[in-house]
Protein backbone atom coordinates (compact mmCIF):
# COMPACT_ATOMS: atom_id res chain seq x y z
CA UNK A 1 0.00 0.00 0.00
CA UNK A 2 2.92 2.21 0.47
CA UNK A 3 4.42 1.99 -2.78
CA UNK A 4 1.14 2.49 -4.57
CA UNK A 5 0.47 5.87 -2.50
CA UNK A 6 4.86 6.34 -3.15
CA UNK A 7 3.95 5.81 -6.76
CA UNK A 8 0.75 8.09 -7.09
CA UNK A 9 2.30 10.34 -5.44
CA UNK A 10 4.97 10.72 -8.05
CA UNK A 11 2.92 10.97 -10.97
CA UNK A 12 0.97 13.76 -9.47
CA UNK A 13 4.52 15.48 -9.16
CA UNK A 14 5.17 14.84 -12.81
CA UNK A 15 1.52 15.91 -13.86
CA UNK A 16 2.22 19.17 -11.68
CA UNK A 17 5.67 19.70 -13.58
CA UNK A 18 3.73 19.15 -16.90
CA UNK A 19 1.35 21.80 -16.17
CA UNK A 20 3.25 24.28 -15.10
CA UNK A 21 5.55 24.17 -18.35
CA UNK A 22 2.87 24.20 -20.71
CA UNK A 23 1.23 27.17 -18.85
CA UNK A 24 4.85 28.88 -19.26
CA UNK A 25 4.93 27.52 -22.71
CA UNK A 26 1.22 29.45 -23.53
CA UNK A 27 1.69 32.49 -21.38
CA UNK A 28 5.17 33.17 -23.47
CA UNK A 29 3.12 32.88 -27.06
CA UNK A 30 0.29 34.43 -25.75
CA UNK A 31 3.04 37.84 -24.66
CA UNK A 32 4.99 37.05 -28.40
CA UNK A 33 1.26 37.33 -30.00
CA UNK A 34 0.95 40.44 -27.93
CA UNK A 35 3.99 42.07 -28.76
CA UNK A 36 3.11 40.67 -32.44
CA UNK A 37 0.10 42.74 -32.70
CA UNK A 38 1.18 46.03 -30.89
CA UNK A 39 4.08 46.10 -33.15
CA UNK A 40 2.53 45.27 -36.68
CA UNK A 41 -0.77 47.27 -36.91
CA UNK A 42 -4.18 45.19 -38.43
CA UNK A 43 -4.87 45.22 -42.07
CA UNK A 44 -8.13 47.88 -42.36
CA UNK A 45 -11.41 46.46 -43.23
CA UNK A 46 -11.32 47.70 -46.57
CA UNK A 47 -7.98 46.81 -47.46
CA UNK A 48 -6.26 43.17 -48.58
CA UNK A 49 -2.71 43.22 -47.23
CA UNK A 50 -1.09 40.51 -49.07
CA UNK A 51 2.13 41.24 -47.00
CA UNK A 52 3.46 44.69 -45.12
CA UNK A 53 4.95 45.76 -48.20
CA UNK A 54 1.69 45.88 -51.09
CA UNK A 55 -1.36 46.89 -49.83
CA UNK A 56 -5.08 46.73 -51.92
CA UNK A 57 -7.77 49.10 -50.40
CA UNK A 58 -9.95 49.72 -53.63
CA UNK A 59 -13.14 50.21 -51.86
CA UNK A 60 -16.06 52.09 -52.72
CA UNK A 61 -16.61 52.32 -48.87
CA UNK A 62 -13.84 53.88 -48.25
CA UNK A 63 -13.36 57.70 -47.50
CA UNK A 64 -10.28 58.56 -46.30
CA UNK A 65 -6.41 57.20 -46.35
CA UNK A 66 -6.79 54.23 -43.48
CA UNK A 67 -4.36 55.73 -40.46
CA UNK A 68 -3.77 52.14 -39.87
CA UNK A 69 -1.89 51.16 -41.85
CA UNK A 70 1.56 49.69 -40.93
CA UNK A 71 4.79 52.37 -41.92
CA UNK A 72 6.70 49.68 -44.08
CA UNK A 73 4.05 49.46 -47.25
CA UNK A 74 5.75 50.07 -49.96
CA UNK A 75 2.86 49.79 -52.63
CA UNK A 76 -0.88 50.99 -51.81
CA UNK A 77 -3.83 50.96 -54.03
CA UNK A 78 -6.92 53.57 -53.12
CA UNK A 79 -8.33 52.72 -56.42
CA UNK A 80 -12.26 53.67 -56.72
CA UNK A 81 -12.59 54.71 -53.17
CA UNK A 82 -14.71 57.19 -52.48
CA UNK A 83 -12.09 59.76 -51.53
CA UNK A 84 -12.44 63.46 -52.52
CA UNK A 85 -10.80 65.55 -50.64
CA UNK A 86 -6.65 64.81 -50.52
CA UNK A 87 -5.31 66.76 -47.11
CA UNK A 88 -1.87 68.18 -47.01
CA UNK A 89 0.58 66.27 -45.56
CA UNK A 90 -2.48 62.86 -46.27
CA UNK A 91 0.51 60.35 -47.04
CA UNK A 92 3.51 61.49 -43.89
CA UNK A 93 3.01 58.37 -41.86
CA UNK A 94 4.06 55.70 -45.05
CA UNK A 95 7.70 57.30 -45.60
CA UNK A 96 8.61 53.68 -47.31
CA UNK A 97 5.60 54.17 -49.91
CA UNK A 98 7.26 53.72 -53.43
CA UNK A 99 4.24 53.83 -55.41
CA UNK A 100 0.94 54.99 -55.19
CA UNK A 101 -2.40 54.50 -56.85
CA UNK A 102 -5.73 56.39 -56.78
CA UNK A 103 -7.44 55.43 -60.22
CA UNK A 104 -10.72 56.09 -60.24
CA UNK A 105 -11.17 57.83 -57.19
CA UNK A 106 -13.89 59.98 -56.66
CA UNK A 107 -11.21 62.62 -56.41
CA UNK A 108 -12.03 66.79 -56.33
CA UNK A 109 -9.47 68.21 -54.54
CA UNK A 110 -6.08 68.22 -53.87
CA UNK A 111 -4.91 70.46 -51.35
CA UNK A 112 -0.93 72.11 -51.08
CA UNK A 113 1.81 69.65 -50.12
CA UNK A 114 -0.61 66.38 -49.78
CA UNK A 115 2.32 64.04 -51.08
CA UNK A 116 4.92 65.42 -48.76
CA UNK A 117 6.85 63.54 -45.91
CA UNK A 118 6.96 60.61 -48.87
CA UNK A 119 11.25 60.88 -49.49
CA UNK A 120 10.84 57.08 -51.87
CA UNK A 121 7.76 57.95 -53.37
CA UNK A 122 8.71 56.59 -57.43
CA UNK A 123 5.41 56.91 -59.24
CA UNK A 124 2.04 58.47 -58.74
CA UNK A 125 -0.89 57.29 -60.81
CA UNK A 126 -3.93 59.74 -60.16
CA UNK A 127 -5.77 58.81 -63.46
CA UNK A 128 -9.92 59.11 -64.15
CA UNK A 129 -11.10 61.24 -61.72
CA UNK A 130 -13.65 64.13 -61.75
CA UNK A 131 -10.33 66.00 -60.17
CA UNK A 132 -11.22 69.44 -62.32
CA UNK A 133 -8.14 71.98 -60.83
CA UNK A 134 -4.65 71.31 -60.28
CA UNK A 135 -4.44 73.54 -56.77
CA UNK A 136 -1.06 75.69 -55.97
CA UNK A 137 1.24 73.80 -54.61
CA UNK A 138 -0.64 70.24 -55.02
CA UNK A 139 2.21 68.47 -56.21
CA UNK A 140 4.58 70.32 -54.46
CA UNK A 141 8.19 69.09 -52.56
CA UNK A 142 8.82 66.01 -54.58
CA UNK A 143 11.94 64.79 -55.26
CA UNK A 144 13.56 62.01 -57.26
CA UNK A 145 10.17 60.41 -59.09
CA UNK A 146 10.00 58.67 -61.69
CA UNK A 147 6.39 59.59 -63.34
CA UNK A 148 3.69 61.69 -62.15
CA UNK A 149 0.50 60.57 -64.06
CA UNK A 150 -2.74 62.70 -63.74
CA UNK A 151 -4.23 61.77 -67.56
CA UNK A 152 -7.71 61.08 -68.28
CA UNK A 153 -8.84 63.45 -65.41
CA UNK A 154 -11.07 66.46 -65.62
CA UNK A 155 -8.37 68.81 -65.49
CA UNK A 156 -9.57 72.00 -66.68
CA UNK A 157 -7.01 74.64 -64.62
CA UNK A 158 -3.36 74.36 -63.31
CA UNK A 159 -3.13 76.89 -60.78
CA UNK A 160 0.34 78.88 -60.77
CA UNK A 161 3.56 76.85 -58.39
CA UNK A 162 1.15 73.48 -58.58
CA UNK A 163 4.22 71.67 -58.57
CA UNK A 164 6.98 73.81 -57.15
CA UNK A 165 9.73 72.44 -55.26
CA UNK A 166 9.49 69.41 -57.00
CA UNK A 167 12.66 68.03 -59.14
CA UNK A 168 14.21 65.00 -61.10
CA UNK A 169 11.03 64.01 -62.35
CA UNK A 170 11.03 61.57 -65.35
CA UNK A 171 7.85 62.40 -66.67
CA UNK A 172 4.67 64.30 -66.18
CA UNK A 173 1.87 63.24 -68.36
CA UNK A 174 -1.40 65.24 -68.31
CA UNK A 175 -2.53 63.58 -71.92
CA UNK A 176 -6.41 63.42 -72.20
CA UNK A 177 -7.45 66.53 -70.08
CA UNK A 178 -9.55 69.34 -70.99
CA UNK A 179 -7.42 72.15 -70.17
CA UNK A 180 -7.73 74.60 -72.40
CA UNK A 181 -5.96 77.65 -70.87
CA UNK A 182 -2.17 77.78 -69.30
CA UNK A 183 -2.48 80.00 -66.63
CA UNK A 184 0.99 82.14 -65.61
CA UNK A 185 3.63 80.23 -63.87
CA UNK A 186 1.32 76.77 -63.95
CA UNK A 187 4.96 75.57 -63.77
CA UNK A 188 7.45 78.13 -61.53
CA UNK A 189 9.55 76.34 -59.36
CA UNK A 190 9.56 72.21 -61.23
CA UNK A 191 13.03 71.43 -61.92
CA UNK A 192 14.85 68.85 -64.18
CA UNK A 193 11.87 66.76 -66.20
CA UNK A 194 12.80 64.51 -68.48
CA UNK A 195 9.25 64.92 -70.18
CA UNK A 196 6.18 67.34 -69.79
CA UNK A 197 2.99 65.57 -71.45
CA UNK A 198 0.09 68.21 -71.92
CA UNK A 199 -3.01 67.58 -73.66
CA UNK A 200 -4.12 68.37 -77.47
CA UNK A 201 -6.90 71.21 -77.51
CA UNK A 202 -5.07 74.17 -75.51
CA UNK A 203 -6.79 77.42 -76.75
CA UNK A 204 -5.05 80.06 -74.53
CA UNK A 205 -1.24 80.40 -73.12
CA UNK A 206 -0.61 83.51 -70.53
CA UNK A 207 1.97 85.15 -70.69
CA UNK A 208 4.66 83.62 -68.14
CA UNK A 209 3.01 80.15 -68.10
CA UNK A 210 6.40 78.45 -68.49
CA UNK A 211 8.10 81.13 -66.43
CA UNK A 212 10.65 79.08 -63.74
CA UNK A 213 10.44 75.78 -65.53
CA UNK A 214 14.12 74.79 -65.78
CA UNK A 215 15.64 71.73 -66.81
CA UNK A 216 13.46 70.20 -69.31
CA UNK A 217 14.26 67.32 -72.05
CA UNK A 218 10.99 67.66 -73.75
CA UNK A 219 8.26 70.13 -74.00
CA UNK A 220 6.21 69.42 -76.50
CA UNK A 221 2.42 71.43 -77.88
CA UNK A 222 0.82 70.14 -80.34
CA UNK A 223 -2.63 70.34 -81.86
CA UNK A 224 -3.24 73.91 -80.03
CA UNK A 225 -6.35 76.29 -81.37
CA UNK A 226 -4.41 79.74 -79.98
CA UNK A 227 -5.28 82.99 -81.63
CA UNK A 228 -2.35 84.31 -80.62
CA UNK A 229 1.46 83.47 -79.14
CA UNK A 230 1.40 86.81 -76.98
CA UNK A 231 4.38 88.84 -75.47
CA UNK A 232 6.55 86.53 -73.03
CA UNK A 233 4.74 83.42 -73.68
CA UNK A 234 8.47 81.39 -73.08
CA UNK A 235 9.76 84.16 -70.74
CA UNK A 236 11.84 82.40 -67.96
CA UNK A 237 12.04 79.22 -69.65
CA UNK A 238 15.39 78.01 -69.56
CA UNK A 239 17.83 74.50 -70.38
CA UNK A 240 15.19 73.24 -72.46
CA UNK A 241 16.39 69.67 -74.41
CA UNK A 242 13.21 70.30 -77.20
CA UNK A 243 10.90 72.81 -77.50
CA UNK A 244 8.07 71.45 -79.96
CA UNK A 245 5.09 73.62 -81.77
CA UNK A 246 3.57 71.76 -84.23
CA UNK A 247 0.10 70.31 -85.79
CA UNK A 248 -1.08 73.97 -84.27
CA UNK A 249 -2.95 76.88 -85.25
CA UNK A 250 -0.80 79.37 -83.51
CA UNK A 251 -2.70 82.62 -84.64
CA UNK A 252 -0.36 85.42 -84.69
CA UNK A 253 2.84 85.72 -83.08
CA UNK A 254 3.46 88.78 -81.37
CA UNK A 255 6.74 90.45 -80.53
CA UNK A 256 8.32 89.25 -77.89
CA UNK A 257 6.78 85.85 -77.86
CA UNK A 258 10.28 83.96 -77.60
CA UNK A 259 11.58 86.75 -75.28
CA UNK A 260 13.25 85.21 -72.21
CA UNK A 261 13.48 81.71 -73.08
CA UNK A 262 17.10 80.57 -72.77
CA UNK A 263 19.68 77.69 -73.89
CA UNK A 264 17.35 75.43 -76.39
CA UNK A 265 19.28 72.71 -77.74
CA UNK A 266 16.48 72.34 -80.47
CA UNK A 267 13.26 74.66 -81.02
CA UNK A 268 10.68 72.62 -83.36
CA UNK A 269 7.99 74.44 -85.55
CA UNK A 270 6.67 72.33 -88.48
CA UNK A 271 3.16 72.04 -89.82
CA UNK A 272 1.54 74.94 -87.87
CA UNK A 273 -1.19 77.16 -89.05
CA UNK A 274 0.37 81.09 -88.63
CA UNK A 275 -2.00 84.04 -89.18
CA UNK A 276 0.57 86.67 -88.79
CA UNK A 277 4.06 87.39 -87.57
CA UNK A 278 4.75 90.23 -85.52
CA UNK A 279 8.11 89.73 -85.08
CA UNK A 280 10.16 86.59 -84.79
CA UNK A 281 13.33 87.50 -82.83
CA UNK A 282 15.44 84.87 -81.39
CA UNK A 283 18.69 86.71 -80.02
CA UNK A 284 21.89 85.67 -79.01
CA UNK A 285 20.25 85.59 -75.76
CA UNK A 286 17.96 83.01 -76.76
CA UNK A 287 20.94 80.72 -77.07
CA UNK A 288 19.04 78.60 -79.63
CA UNK A 289 21.24 75.78 -80.80
CA UNK A 290 18.97 74.32 -83.74
CA UNK A 291 15.54 76.01 -85.57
Amino acid sequence: MPREMERMWVLLVRSLVVFAAWSTHAAAVARAQLLTSALVPACPAQCICLSQSPVVCNSATLRGVPAALSSSVMQLSLSRADLRVLRSDAFAHLRQLRRLSLDACNLTRIKPFAFRGLPRLNELFIQHTPLTTVDAFAFAALQNISSIVLSHNKIAQIEGYAFAGTNFIKLISLRNNPIKRILAHAFSGLNDVNQIELPSGIRSIEPQAFAGLEGVGVLELAYMDLPALVQDTFFGMTRIGRLALRESDLGVIRAGAFDGLRIVDTLEMCNNKIDGIEELSLIQNNSVHTF
